[in-house]
């Protein structure tokens, strides 16, 4: 076993004298701080206590497995227990680095830097100073392999390396099997996938170092895609987006920039964002930075600001991302070539120098005082019934968007649910027409799928409000190779998105309850007029002959009827008042009969059961949402009375959404005013309009 994991496990057993006799271990061992990389995380609460530490640990135990030369496996392990001290010391001794000008916000180079600093502590005489520049290069230059396959980094950067090689041609040492291994063995703690997937390109570089090649850099095209694989794996069509957003002088400046910096961190901190905003992020820094100093933009800090914990798993800060998204929003990529940048009183990018020479720069984004109140609210709305109302504050107070589709943490969720009652979607696919078929509201895009497959020869074009909506469908769209196409648009005014008489088949799958919901149309929310407004939107681009295919929530009627609701559990009644105070689209009115039972009109009766068939998990966005807005007989003659003569009811029919009964029956009872148990009214209605041919 290797003198150093030894000495590992004896600290562990309680040995503190080894850490007096071991510096390296005494500053990965004494350590607060939790620097590391988050790609590699699941969970920010699991990270261990000392992280740094317990990679370098598995570094050498692959070094311990590997069959190589007694002076090349020490050379490599003494390379490997000083190249991480950067992150570790207590909080004195950093200080102390920093006051040094120790450069630790680039660990490698602080580490070399520290590891010198301890060898002037030996007698000189007691040196291998051909040994120890060796070593002190290789901890300077560790890593580097791997961050240049990614482009995070420069050719240049390896010039420690490529100098200390020129000089030493009659070294009798395997530089290759070193380098190699040495790559391996930090590469491979932190994924043995990733280790496998570079192992040819690591040979590639490692031979270009050792022949001395001048000029191995990737072209700026090629090194951006690089720093954008993991969004490209999300499904960003980099080359269309390459050719949409960098023009020539874009091209060049950014060709210029980059090639004087090495970037840390990147790929994690911006792989959610969009590559026009990540363009923009770097402009920014352009500006705020000395072009004629500036080597390392780490994106550390942003990194670790962006991720949090949700539901016991690591995820990004969408409260912060949304702000950052909306403050990149106010200006455009040529605005910033020319330095137009206006001020934003909630968020800006924060660019702090790392060191005297202004060569490294920690790059971040600050929040006005109330925006950080905000988003420590609404993290802690995410307990309660409080978060939807906490995200609708945060929209309002900072007027980031005028919808409420974006359901932020929720997001994944709701698309997922959006993309259920696959039979009954299937079924508006059987009564869809024509060559061009418009999807409002295509959410997770399943419903996009079922029209491509069962129209092949048709224009599929999915529509929504929502950016993350639309940039989650491109995604997809890109990394499945869907044949249908996304864009943003507003149900209200189709026509200025499409032309008149130009659609064959409008679907509002689910939809038209959000628009009453959310949209304050005319000064209000809760509007029966936007719905209106939808179908006359929808019938000025519908081409005659085309339809207009409606599933959404139904009301019952008569609207007078009372029924009697019984709670078979206990908890049933507290739920059922705490909708009525919460819920946003009309009052609820009942009586309480006895301690479980209420009397309520029907509709209201059927209102609380859709969010109480969903149980906590929905109630947040449920109590925003009024499900049915019209009965049978109001539906088709406010249909009639907006579309006019030209308007023919094809298909009409309403039913209980299957999975109510299913949910329900085991919490509640219903019954009617004499107590006899009754079923519940139908849910949902299909709708099949068409536009007469003139």
């Amino acid at each position: 076993m290797l003198q150093s994991l030894k000495l590992i496990h004896e600290v562990k057993l309680g040995n503190r004298q080894v850490l007096r006799d071991h510096r390296w271990l005494q500053f990965l061992y004494l350590t607060r701080e939790k620097r590391v990389n988050l790609e590699q995380v699941e969970s920010l609460k699991e990270i261990p206590d000392n992280p740094v530490l317990q990679y370098v640990e598995k570094t050498l135990w692959i070094l311990n497995d590997l069959d190589l030369p007694p002076l090349e496996k020490g050379i490599i392990e003494e390379v490997l227990i000083w190249s991480e001290v950067a992150k570790g010391g207590m909080h004195h001794q950093r200080k102390k680095w920093k006051e040094k000008g120790f450069q630790l916000d680039i660990h490698n180079i602080g580490s070399a830097q520290i590891y010198a600093d301890e060898k002037m502590k030996e007698a000189l005489h007691t040196r291998n100073l051909e040994r120890e520049e060796f070593i002190y290069t290789l901890i300077a230059t560790h890593g580097l392999v791997g961050q240049y396959i990614r482009g995070e980094i420069r050719y240049t950067s390896f010039q420690p390396l490529l100098q200390w090689i020129k000089e030493s041609n009659n070294t009798t040492m395997n530089l290759i099997r070193i380098l190699y291994h040495l790559n391996q063995c930090i590469v491979e703690a932190v994924s043995p996938a990733i280790w496998k997937s570079i192992q040819y390109e690591t040979e590639k570089v490692l031979n270009a170092i050792l022949q001395q090649e001048k000029n191995f850099d990737f072209p700026l095209k090629e090194r951006l895609k690089k720093l954008r694989k993991a969004s490209i794996q999300q499904g960003e069509d980099f080359e269309r987006e390459y050719v949409r957003l960098m023009a020539p002088e874009t091209e060049k400046v950014f060709d210029a920039f980059f090639k004087k910096i090495d970037v840390w961190y990147v790929e994690i901190a911006l792989q959610d964002f969009t590559f026009e905003e990540f363009l923009k992020i770097f402009l920014l820094i352009y500006h705020k930075v000395n072009p004629l100093t500036i080597q390392h933009v780490s994106f550390e800090p942003f990194m670790r600001d962006m991720y949090y914990d949700y539901r016991g798993k690591k995820s990004i800060n969408l409260y912060k991302k949304r702000m950052i998204e909306s403050y990149l929003r106010e200006f455009s990529i040529e605005e910033l070539l020319v330095g137009k940048i206006p001020k934003n009183e909630h968020v800006e990018l924060d660019v702090k120098p790392a060191d005297p020479r202004g060569e490294i720069v920690n790059v971040s984004f600050n929040y006005s005082k109330a925006g950080e109140k905000l988003i420590e609210f609404c993290q802690e709305a995410e307990k309660s019934p409080l978060y939807e109302r906490a995200i609708i504050l945060l929209y309002d107070f900072f007027g980031f968007r005028k919808d409420a589709y974006d359901r932020l943490q929720n997001e994944k969720t709701y698309l997922t649910d959006m993309n259920n009652a696959h039979k009954h979607k299937r079924i508006i696919s059987e009564y869809a027409v024509g060559n061009t078929i418009v999807d409002v509201g295509a959410g997770g895009g399943v419903m996009l799928d079922i029209l491509s497959e069962d129209h092949p020869h048709a224009t599929v074009i999915g529509i929504d409000v929502a950016t993350n909506v639309i940039e989650e469908l491109n995604r997809r769209k890109f990394r499945e190779n869907k044949k249908w196409l996304v864009k943003k648009a507003d149900a209200l005014n189709l026509k200025k998105d499409f032309e008149p008489n130009s659609v064959d088949t409008i679907v509002f799958s689910s939809v038209l309850h959000e628009l009453f919901s959310y949209i304050p149309y005319k000064g209000k929310k809760f509007n029966i007029e936007v719905v209106i407004q939808a179908l006359k939107s929808s019938f000025e681009v519908l081409r005659p002959g085309g339809r207009i295919i409606i599933r959404d929530g139904i009301m019952t009627e008569p609207k007078e009827q009372l029924r009697l609701l019984e709670f078979l559990t206990p908890e049933g009644m507290d739920f059922f008042k705490r909708y009525v105070k919460d819920f946003k689209g009309r009052k609820i009115q009942y009586e309480q009969i006895s301690e479980r039972v209420v009397k309520l009109p029907v509709n209201d009766l059927m209102e609380f059961c859709y969010t109480y068939t969903w149980g906590e998990e929905a109630y947040p966005h449920e109590v925003q949402e009024q499900f049915g807005y019209f009965t049978p007989s109001e539906y088709q003659k406010s249909i009639k009375d907006a579309l006019g003569e030209q308007v023919r009811i094809l298909h009409f029919s309403h039913y209980l959404q299957d999975g109510y009964e299913k949910h329900l029956l085991p919490k509640i009872r219903v019954m009617d005013e004499h107590g006899n148990v009754v079923q519940l009214p139908d849910s949902t209605c299909f709708i099949v309009i068409e536009k007469k041919l003139q």
